[in-house]
């Protein structure tokens, strides 16, 4: 045990170590010159147009944040599809298909929750229900009708 634990120490302070000291090897023997070419933002060889700091719509940030939160739940899902068989015969099937229909479940709730917000319409502004935007549009073309 103690063996273990000593080559688990020096593993850890071996990548320390190596890394620590490339890091610090670049600052002694890197040049540090300043000029205009390092203050411009790199766009992959393509001369700038335009400002590079633009604003983006954040159903973007939202999407990906629920693209990896399904993501997630796939590898966290495929141990358990690959030990099922093996479970049931164990005896443990029925405990581990609960477990894994509850974990379901709150994400399906979730999706179902982040559906009824409008977080997946981009056609409705973020922060109201399709519901409020339906409404808000009745009572418009009501309103463009009765003028």
């Amino acid at each position: 045990m103690t063996a273990d634990i000593f080559s688990l120490g020096l593993y850890a302070f071996l990548i320390f170590a190596v890394a620590s000291g490339g890091l610090i090897t670049s600052m002694l023997i890197g040049k540090r010159k300043k000029g205009f070419m390092k203050e411009e933002p790199y766009e992959c060889g393509v001369p700038q147009i335009g400002e590079t700091r633009t604003e983006f719509n954040v159903r973007f940030f939202v999407l990906s944040m629920l693209f990896v939160l399904f993501d997630i739940e796939t590898v966290l899902l495929a141990p358990y599809a690959m030990t099922f068989l093996s479970d049931v015969k164990g005896g443990k099937g029925v405990e581990y298909l609960a477990e894994v229909a509850v974990f379901i479940a709150v994400l399906g709730f979730g999706l179902l929750y982040a559906w009824r917000k409008g977080v997946l319409d981009w056609n409705v502004p973020l922060g109201h229900s399709p519901d409020e935007v339906v409404q808000h549009d009745l009572a418009a073309m009501d309103a463009k009708k009765a003028a």
